[in-house]
């Protein structure tokens, strides 16, 4: 039987990732007993184990927050990523191709093979379309790319690119940096041709029915214990601080 947990699986990548965010919410459970975090931290995104109630805590993409999940789950707290061009709780995505890839826009990739994660992602699917759709006014993304195959995973999505099984894909910036970090081989292989607008960044949620803290008791214990936790996981992570964010404040996705 499943018990009471937090889902991490958003950013854990691989195994020193996966430790790191272990790491930042037992310093946390530590030094706030009071907030309750459960001891037991699984690496998933798999929507049933989401869904259930023994998850008092989960790291999910806004997307499917403000469409799959309205009105089961509530933002608390999102990170703030010290990535280049980014400030404060957002992300944005990366269009990319493989480095001997003859393009270089988004325009230039019409009639392409292009590869998403999943269809209800934010950073690979919702920016992607927002870009081709209506930035570009290029027409439905369906029809703008000759195919469009879905990976599991950025990770996957990279791979297809350089087993060119697909041409171009939008990537979380976010993932990339860790990727590439963890596989520096990544940045000879691949080239950026753009990026997308700017959105909110992927929140920690709650049940909605029985959440589990206050969005600032959690967003000031997660603070104080990244400020905390050994020199090698705070690089790691690469995390600036985390800030309170709230489910209309995801809303605006539903409008890219």
């Amino acid at each position: 039987m499943l018990k009471e947990s937090i889902a991490i699986g958003m950013y854990t990548l691989n195994s020193e990732l996966e430790n790191a965010w272990k790491a930042l919410f037992s310093l946390a459970a530590l030094n706030n007993p009071s907030l309750r975090l459960p001891s037991t931290v699984l690496n998933t995104i798999d929507d049933e184990i989401i869904s259930s109630d023994k998850i008092r805590l989960s790291h999910i993409c806004g997307y499917p927050l403000v469409s799959q999940y309205a009105g089961q789950l509530e933002p608390l707290c999102a990170p703030y990523f010290d990535i280049e061009g980014v400030n404060g709780a957002e992300y944005f995505s990366y269009f990319m191709v493989k480095k001997t890839m003859p393009i270089s826009s988004i325009v230039e990739s019409k009639g392409c093979i292009a590869v998403v994660n999943t269809m209800n992602s934010n950073s690979g699917m919702n920016v992607f379309r927002h870009e081709i759709e209506i930035i570009n006014k290029l027409g439905a993304i369906e029809e703008f790319f000759k195919e469009l195959k879905i990976s599991g995973s950025h990770s996957n999505s990279l791979q297809y690119l350089i087993d060119e099984k697909a041409n171009i894909a939008s990537i979380d910036a976010a993932s990339y940096y860790y990727l590439q970090r963890h596989n520096p081989e990544l940045n000879s292989q691949l080239r950026v041709i753009g990026r997308s607008v700017k959105t909110l960044s992927p929140p920690f949620v709650t049940h909605s029915n029985n959440p589990l803290c206050d969005s600032i008791d959690l967003m000031e214990t997660l603070n104080n214990a990244l400020l905390e936790l050994p020199s090698k996981h705070q690089e790691i992570l690469n995390i600036k601080r985390f800030a309170d964010v709230s489910f209309s404040d995801y809303e605006t996705l539903l409008e890219l």
